[in-house]
């Protein structure tokens, strides 16, 4: 059930919500468009988030928590000049890619949440790679890394499809108790190699 908060805004604040929006860069690749987010967009991530997918969120969260997570998701564009995008596949979201820097975090992080609909076909790999060039090629950073559970194995394998690499030092920096089930993976968007 949507709340009065979940709806669109209208008139005047649609007008200046939709120029906020206008100045996310968007990416697109072969498939996919990545987008800013949209309020309408939130149902999608309430879906996810309230799932057993979203244990690297601090998921499955109530609709509320999912939507500060959501709040939070989008508006480090304002603050940080980096945030989430919506992915599209045929006009339709179907997930989401982030360069995020929440509490906890160490760094940059690159993370990803897709609707298990659209597992399996390579659309969190593809967007992801979109967003590793931007970050690298439009905002000059040369490393990202995932914050990734122990047992998530899907998350893993994307991390290392990617090209990421475990980073046990950065590990050792976590604060506890993440560093117990939490693997790093660390991405060299330079293209160099160890």
């Amino acid at each position: 059930m949507m709340h009065p908060h979940e709806f669109s805004p209208t008139g005047a604040a649609a007008a200046l919500a939709g120029r906020m929006q206008s100045l996310v860069p968007v990416l697109g690749t072969d498939r996919l468009l990545l987008r800013a987010p949209k309020i309408d967009d939130f149902d999608l991530f309430a879906g996810i988030a309230g799932s057993g997918r979203a244990a690297g969120i601090g998921g499955p969260m109530s609709r509320e928590a999912a939507w500060s997570e959501f709040m939070q998701m989008t508006g480090t564009w304002y603050l940080r000049g980096t945030g989430c995008w919506t992915v599209c596949y045929g006009g339709r979201a179907i997930g989401f890619v982030q360069i995020g820097f929440e509490p906890g975090d160490m760094e940059p992080e690159l993370g990803f949440l897709f609707d298990a609909a659209f597992e399996g076909r390579g659309f969190a790999f593809e967007a992801a790679r979109a967003v590793m060039t931007h970050a690298h090629e439009t905002l000059g950073m040369t490393t990202l890394v995932s914050y990734v559970a122990r047992d998530n194995a899907r998350s893993i394998a994307l991390a290392l499809r990617l090209g990421g690499a475990r980073d046990a030092a950065a590990e050792d920096l976590l604060p506890d108790p993440d560093r117990h089930d939490t693997n790093v993976y660390r991405y060299d968007l330079t293209g160099a190699t160890a």
